[in-house]
């Protein structure tokens, strides 16, 4: 037992310190990093998480360095209490409790793991959510006792870069393609995902093959089994001013002769070949998606695009026929800093979607763009508009934001037919070839609101005191709490 403790000690001090790690999505150090890298025609600022060296000192915890080589552990917390006007029991709750640990072995590899538990008594949309999905949004499996949830998540990283310019990694966890508070191509808020990334950087231009796989429902089966997507991304920065980036994805379900889920087809796994013409060449039994996206940059003001198509035919387009087929989404926005002086600590975002009609559906929902029935792109589906505003002031002690989000949704009405909001149900529930427009079915409007305020003393490190007030749905609420800063979770929706 003695000696097994002193080999555990060995492997635990030869870790981690030239420490390269994931930055967290969605955290004010990731509005610091493109602030700084603004100009920088080697930043992709695109393609999140970012990848970065740290020094580890700032944070509160166990550190022990050997070398050139730190093992670190933190607490990961969230204690919050709040109140919301909607339901009957108005208490609003979360108890959070985890850890956090990593290493990495000079600047070559680095290895993070995150675990986090705990009870919470949502917002009641985020609430009727979970009970829809069968997941927590943003955290993943849970079990329900009465009106409260035990919640658990889990996610973790191996980077490797064997030389400079290229990098594996392995992993479960969340990332974003997009400059925008939200991406029509991928997003940052569903629970994670387990991937296998090659990553080649070389200098102005990127390119990552990537392998992703989570559970998902399976309508057919009425079960939930194996879901995987491959995709293909490049982004160049052409300029300093000017960037542009592809993405293609395939969702594909495989099965043996028992109907078992089986891993990857082989034949899309080849960083060198499109997965298109594989797809086509096969059949195409599985769910081709195909993006791009760019940016301008003037005066430290950054316009961006993002389109992304499903099934297109240009000659329904043009003759305007509301073709259901015709699945695409489009998005289009502008951020930047105020300025300079007093101003200068002052950023801005003001964002529109468009998503058409059963975009990122299929036949089946495994076959859908979604893992762990999340949608990998826009939380709310499909069929909608949705425009964003949002401002937020940061310094090195207080962190606010002020967000405002409107969406039209085309619902679904009880019945059989599908209008195309829920990317799990079946296209072929639809119920026009013809005259599908955005918004058509139940229409729904929603204006929500919230302003969130972010503390960080000095002597707390990486712990924050932070409060959210706002409006979800005509559901006024407001909490208070201290939380720390090492997972973040998407909290506008």
């Amino acid at each position: 037992m003695k000696s097994f403790l002193t080999l555990i000690f060995c492997v635990l001090t030869f870790c981690v310190n030239a420490q390269t790690r994931n930055v967290v999505i969605g955290s004010y150090e990731q509005d610091s990093l493109e602030k700084a890298n603004f100009y920088n025609q080697n930043f992709h600022s695109q393609l999140k998480s970012y990848t970065v060296n740290i020094d580890s000192s700032d944070i509160y915890g166990f550190r022990k360095s050997f070398s050139k080589n730190t093992f670190s552990l933190m607490p990961v917390t969230e204690f919050s209490l709040g109140y919301q006007s909607e339901p009957e029991d108005k208490f609003l709750y979360n108890s959070f409790l985890g850890l956090s640990g990593g290493y990495s072995f000079s600047d070559k590899l680095s290895i993070n793991a995150s675990v986090l538990g705990g009870y919470s008594k949502p917002l009641i949309h985020r609430a009727l959510l979970a009970d829809s999905l069968g997941y927590f949004p943003q955290l993943g499996d849970f079990t329900k006792n009465q009106k409260n949830y035990f919640v658990k998540y889990f996610e973790f990283y191996i980077n490797y870069r064997p030389v400079k310019y290229l990098m594996f990694s392995l992993g479960k966890g969340k990332k974003f393609i997009g400059e925008g508070l939200r991406s029509i191509i991928m997003s940052a808020s569903n629970s994670g995902m387990y991937y296998f990334d090659i990553k080649v950087d070389v200098r102005h231009f990127n390119y990552i093959f990537s392998i992703n796989g989570g559970k998902n429902l399976d309508s057919k089966l009425q079960a939930v089994e194996t879901k995987w997507t491959v995709y293909h991304l490049f982004s160049w920065n052409a300029t300093k001013w000017l960037s542009l980036g592809g993405f293609e994805a395939v969702n594909l379900v495989r099965r043996d002769s028992l109907n078992n889920s089986r891993f990857v087809d082989l034949h899309y796994i080849n960083p060198l070949v499109f997965t298109r013409p594989v797809e086509y060449s096969l059949g195409s039994p599985d769910n081709e998606l195909m993006g791009i996206f760019g940016k301008l940059k003037f005066f430290k003001q950054t316009f961006y695009a993002q389109a992304m198509i499903d099934e297109f035919k240009i000659s329904e387009f043009k003759a305007n026929t509301g073709w259901w087929a015709n699945k695409y989404s489009l998005q289009a926005g502008v951020k930047g800093f105020f300025g300079k002086g007093v101003l200068k600590n002052f950023s801005y975002l003001f964002q529109a979607d468009y998503i058409r009609p059963y975009m990122y559906s299929h036949d089946d929902a495994n076959n859908s763009y979604s893992i762990y029935n999340q949608c990998y792109a826009n939380p709310y589906g499909a069929n909608l508009k949705e425009f964003s505003a949002q401002i937020k002031y940061s310094s090195k002690v207080f962190m606010v934001d002020f967000t405002l989000d409107y969406l039209s949704i085309g619902k679904d009405y009880p019945g059989k037919y599908s209008y195309g909001n829920n990317v799990l149900r079946s296209y072929n529930t639809r119920k026009h070839e013809y005259d599908n427009s955005v918004g058509q079915g139940l229409n729904v409007k929603l204006l929500n609101y919230y302003f969130n305020l972010n503390y960080h003393p000095c002597f707390l490190k990486n712990f924050c005191l932070f409060s959210q007030i706002g409006v979800f749905d005509e559901n006024k609420f407001f909490q208070i709490g201290i939380k720390t800063n090492l997972i973040s979770f998407d909290r506008s929706f």
